[in-house]
């Protein structure tokens, strides 16, 4: 099965979750200037990858080392 490529939407969500610290979809869309829905679906695409983890506290989402990883090589070019 061929991977889709990561969209604006996918790093705008892994700069905001970059810094640290555990958001929800409301915080992620207000700070990347997206849509919830938008969120969402960068949120799912994001978790299935390993990019960013479903925290203890439900709801609320980090980035995980790898992700951090992806950021620092192909993110910056996607800075808000």
């Amino acid at each position: 099965m061929m991977r889709r490529p990561r969209t604006a939407a996918d790093f705008a969500v892994l700069g905001v979750l970059a810094p640290g610290g555990l958001l929800t979809v409301e915080q992620l869309a207000q700070q990347a200037r997206l849509t919830s829905w938008t969120v969402r679906s960068a949120l799912l695409r994001l978790q299935s990858r390993g990019l960013i983890m479903d925290c203890q506290h439900r709801g609320r989402w980090s980035i995980t080392p790898r992700g951090r990883g992806e950021w620092a090589a192909k993110g910056r070019r996607f800075t808000l």
